[in-house]
């Protein structure tokens, strides 16, 4: 197994933004529109020993988060937003930080 280890991207921006949003009040749980939380079950356990995938989708485009806390309110908040869809850039890598 190789020692290298894949970065991962975090939109902490996006989760500040939901964390404030629930601070004020706004329940993003409740906020419907074209993304919803949804969860893929795992064939054997993953990291952290999950049995499933917390995903948020609008049924083209799918993204990969963390907990299913995040799913939920990752989906709400683009739902606020009136975000309808994506346009991913295939293979996007985040920027190397400078030292």
């Amino acid at each position: 197994m190789s020692s290298q280890h894949t970065r991962r991207y975090v939109p902490q921006g996006v989760y500040l933004l939901a964390e404030r949003l629930k601070r004020e009040g706004v329940e993003l749980s409740r906020i419907r529109g074209a993304w919803r939380p949804v969860w893929r079950m795992l064939s054997r356990p993953g990291r952290n020993q999950e049995k499933a995938i917390s995903i948020v989708t609008n049924g083209v485009a799918a993204i990969a988060v963390d907990t299913a806390e995040r799913a939920i309110d990752l989906s709400g908040f683009l739902n606020w937003c009136g975000v309808a869809h994506l346009e991913p850039v295939p293979n996007l890598r985040p920027p190397v930080p400078v030292h």
